[in-house]
């Protein structure tokens, strides 16, 4: 096992993205001429605090200096300003605000379950706003039946939470992802009825049942690294791909109704959603072939206080 793994912040990285010799590709930097993968992208526990606090409505565009300043001044008062200037800059830099905010995550952690229960309790609140849309758009799903499915996945995401705290976690660990399989596969089946139903769909219903797909998961993905079931993790996280494409790869600006601007807007959420997906396999590929421990790769990115992001080396 890697006794220290190999991040870095590199401002030297940054500046070859900003002049197009490396591209971000999902999760990762690739090579813009040659594509191989340079570096892998994780966000922190830093960037997270500052993101889950960020207003995630349908695909709203993100202001770097106003919503990242007030988000980490106003309310984690923990991010001082120069974290915040460098967050800033590495948002613009890597243009992942959106995954971020989107709950995709950059990486494979979503770099801590607090900030993820937080999310979880803001998509509730604002599916308590939407009930009726949901209650007209789903011919098939009663709003009962919708919130028995948001209370197990709470259930889920306070366990995850709570595990650490247990002698040996790794078992509920594992219980918590399989469970968000089954709540990921719920929130799949709706969505994927939304698209295939004739007619625009609502694009505040569709964000908000997609939010909690990913939501779902992202956890349990994280909760499969931590258990360094990373050849299983690996599966799940080509599946979750698959599934993404299945879902969204056919959608236009136009699926989401006239208002063509906030279509595209989605549609370009979504693909970048999908690149995500598709790239992080090639991460947990990564830990695995280079015996980097899931449970050490996660405890370094929750333990880095100073960066948004850190930039995992690749051997060559």
């Amino acid at each position: 096992m890697m006794s220290t793994i190999p991040f870095e912040i590199s401002a030297e990285l940054l500046g070859r993205v900003a002049s197009g010799e490396l591209v971000r590709y999902g999760t990762i930097l690739k090579d813009s001429v040659t594509g191989q993968i340079v570096r892998h992208v994780q966000e922190t526990g830093v960037a997270q605090s500052v993101l889950s606090n960020l207003a995630s409505g349908p695909f709203a565009p993100i202001s770097m200096t106003a919503d990242v300043l007030n988000a980490g001044a106003s309310i984690y008062t923990g991010v001082k300003i120069n974290q915040l200037q460098a967050m800033m800059g590495m948002l613009q830099s890597l243009q992942v605000a959106t995954l971020g905010v989107s709950l995709v995550g950059v990486g494979v952690s979503v770099a801590g379950f607090y900030h993820m229960n937080k999310r979880f309790t803001s998509l509730e609140r604002r599916m308590e706003h939407v009930g009726q849309s949901i209650r007209s758009g789903f011919e098939s799903l009663g709003h009962r039946d919708l919130r028995r499915q948001l209370h197990l996945t709470k259930s889920l995401l306070q366990r995850a939470q709570q595990a650490a705290a247990l002698s040996h976690p790794l078992t509920e660990y594992s219980e918590v992802a399989a469970g968000l399989a089954d709540q990921a596969a719920f929130f799949s089946g709706e969505i994927d009825h939304m698209v295939n139903t004739s007619g625009s769909m609502d694009a505040d219903v569709f964000w908000q049942m997609t939010q909690m797909l990913m939501l779902c998961n992202s956890v349990r993905i994280d909760c499969r690294i931590r258990t360094n079931e990373l050849r299983y993790a690996l599966l799940v996280s080509e599946a979750v791909s698959s599934n993404y494409s299945d879902l969204f790869t056919q959608l236009t600006p136009l699926s989401f109704g006239p208002a063509v601007d906030q279509g595209l807007a989605t549609v370009r959420v979504l693909r970048d959603a999908c690149d995500a997906a598709a790239s992080k396999p090639y991460l947990i590929d990564y830990l695995h072939t280079q015996r980097i421990g899931g449970g050490d790769y996660i405890e370094a990115i929750e333990h880095e206080k100073n960066s948004p992001y850190l930039l995992l080396k690749t051997a060559h």
